[in-house]
């Protein structure tokens, strides 16, 4: 089971390396072997590009998400809000619950704001909300979490900016050989359809 194993990889790699172009190959034409080095010097580009820009991107994103963190941390509270009240609207279709929350912000000041609510809230009932330091309804602050995702994301975003200028440079040459290689057949098919006298 083992020997089957070892066989089927390393029939992948001789699959991976023929694509590729690494094996020494007598029907191989200079076009292709040029292509074959400009793709091996892109991807070798971004081997080196990526991993410094991708490592730079995702730190300032992290350090900016963390002050952001920090920020909204002293500007938000969560506090208790009570439903002062409850609005149903029924258009045919569908039916939508309404409820009206009031609460009292940390400086003693009375707010209130409408927000969708489920079927089953109830007039009274308690809801956990948060709030900015005007007492405003807010959203919920940056936690590490999102920062994390927002670090991964933008070290991912310069990975792919850093892939873009070799892989535009690759495909451009690719192009080329392919025109040169369309004109080589043409070529040859010529030969092909000289009369030989003989």
């Amino acid at each position: 089971m083992i020997g089957l194993r070892a066989r089927r990889a390393r029939a992948g790699l001789l699959r991976l390396r023929r694509r590729l172009g690494f094996e020494r190959n007598a029907l191989r034409r200079d076009v292709d072997r040029r292509q074959r080095a400009v793709g091996v010097g892109a991807a070798a580009v971004f081997a080196v590009a990526a991993p410094p820009a991708c490592a730079t991107v995702a730190s300032m994103a992290y350090a900016a998400g963390v002050r952001a963190e920090r920020a909204e941390a002293a500007g938000h509270h969560r506090i208790t809000a009570r439903v002062a009240g409850i609005e149903r609207q029924d258009d045919g279709e569908q039916r939508y619950t309404y409820a009206r929350l009031a609460w009292t912000a940390p400086d003693g000041s009375a707010h209130s704001a409408v927000i969708a609510a489920g079927r089953t809230t109830r007039l009274g009932a308690a809801l956990r909300i948060w709030v900015d330091e005007r007492g405003e309804m807010s959203r919920r602050p940056q936690d590490r979490a999102g920062t994390v995702a927002g670090a991964v994301f933008a070290g991912a975003g310069a990975a792919g900016a850093a892939a873009l200028p070799p892989l535009a440079v690759y495909l451009l040459v690719r192009r080329r050989c392919d025109r040169d290689r369309e004109e080589m057949w043409d070529a040859a098919w010529a030969r092909l359809d000289r009369p030989h006298i003989g």
